[in-house]
């Protein structure tokens, strides 16, 4: 059975990510540590859903009955329980997180002890040991404990990052990290920062920037939106203007790539990004979707800098895995080094129009022959088409990319039309 997507295992909590599920998992684990022989102790993390204390009350049950030791840090990010595994060398981390989901989903998703999320090799591994339908084990109680305390060591490396004393609005999408946020920029200003179990990305985060643009215009001030537990972002600038992961990417290779060396983004990277990269002689690279993916695909071609627009972005000098308040601090020590704005650093920079819509799936989606050919006609006119199922919700995204923004509206509606009538869905 396919248990992860491109971001873990996640579904909505009771239904598709219920207690015999949650048991499966847990004991999946177990043969895993077995398998390899791993120190019996699992740090755990999650982001601030009600739903969590279920998810690690179940996993708990099967995990300390096993002899493998719980050390629980509460609630904080996942950048932040990656770096907790790799600078005391856990053999591995649980993050129960949903990411960029409402609350009535949940997840879980592992790093490694070089804080790495685990491949997508070793996920397969996983399933199989998920799968394997006999369950013996010898009863050897073990114990969780609190320990909170760790997560100081991840905030004070976020303020010896910090090289810059302006005031900023950050979105904390009552997520993971709004505590940590909270103690590492003392002097900024925090909106959706104050979790309840609830309200976790309502009308808040990366997903839903409008408040948050509407601040930063009114207060003349950068923000950073992150999601539920923070390994994204998107930054608005004083006039309110979406600087989304391209364009970030894309700031940041002015400041550490030369001319010859190599970028990671994705199949959804813009077309825009690609050639001012290339007018520079760096060269962008494209991996499948998931920041997973993109990591992998940084350590092939040694590459030190990736990410997707949709605001996971890796810094390989720094850490492993994405983070929204590490790139939100590097982009702000670079406006303070360089003393120019968000718009005078992108005033070279030219993006193609994205036209982005989704339609909700009760079955898998394959492209037929028809579509192929309808695609392959669009994509000779210099237009860009990609369909493709998410990975982490039951939908089908499509995106449409080309020069023109009528254009492309066009060809969306058009293909969105087709897809609908299709699988019998009336417009």
């Amino acid at each position: 059975m396919k248990y992860f997507g491109t971001d873990g295992i996640r579904g909505v909590i009771g239904v598709d990510l219920n207690k015999r599920k949650i048991k499966k998992i847990a004991k999946g684990l177990v043969r895993f540590y077995s398998k390899y022989k791993l120190k019996k102790i699992l740090l755990v993390g999650n982001d601030s859903r009600i739903s969590s204390d279920y998810i690690l009350s179940i996993f708990s049950s099967v995990i300390l009955s096993c002899g493998i030791q719980i050390d629980n840090i509460g609630i904080c990010s996942s950048p932040c329980l990656a770096f907790v595994a790799k600078k005391f060398n856990y053999p591995l981390a649980m993050m129960i997180s949903a990411s960029h989901n409402s609350s009535e989903y949940n997840g879980i998703k592992f790093f490694d002890t070089n804080g790495e999320k685990i491949s997508e090799k070793t996920e397969l591994i996983l399933e199989k040991l998920i799968d394997t339908k006999n369950w013996k084990y010898e009863k050897n109680f073990s114990t969780q404990t609190n320990v909170e305390y760790l997560k100081n060591c991840y905030i004070t490396y976020l303020k010896e990052m910090k090289h810059f004393d302006f005031p900023i609005i950050i979105d904390c999408a009552n997520g993971g990290a709004c505590d940590i946020s909270k103690a590492v920029f003392e002097k900024s200003k925090f909106i959706n920062s104050n979790y309840d179990g609830l309200n976790i990305n309502l009308n808040s985060g990366c997903t839903n920037i409008e408040f948050l643009r509407t601040l930063c215009i009114k207060e003349r001030k950068i923000g950073i939106a992150l999601d539920g537990d923070a390994d994204r972002i998107t930054i608005v600038d004083e006039n309110g203007s979406l600087i989304t992961g391209d364009k970030i990417l894309y700031i940041l290779s002015k400041f550490y790539l030369k001319g010859s060396d190599k970028i990671v983004g994705t199949i959804y990277s813009n077309t825009g990004l690609e050639k001012s990269l290339k007018s520079r002689n760096i060269e962008l690279i494209r991996a499948n979707v998931g920041d997973k993916n993109v990591y992998e695909m940084m350590k092939k071609t040694k590459s030190t800098i990736g990410g997707e627009n949709a605001g996971h972005i890796i810094l390989r000098q720094y850490f492993n895995t994405g983070d929204g308040l590490l790139t939100g601090i590097v982009i702000c020590n670079i406006l303070n080094i360089s003393k120019s704005s968000l718009r005078e650093l992108l005033i070279d920079y030219k993006q193609y129009y994205q036209a982005n819509d989704s339609i909700r799936l009760d079955s898998k989606f394959k492209l037929n022959e028809d579509l192929k050919l309808i695609i392959n006609k669009y994509e000779r006119s210099n237009v860009r088409i990609i369909i493709r199922p998410s990975g982490t919700e039951p939908i089908l995204r499509i995106l449409v990319e080309c020069e023109q923004k009528e254009i492309a509206d066009s060809i969306l509606k058009k293909l969105k039309n087709y897809i609908n009538s299709s699988i019998g869905i009336k417009n």
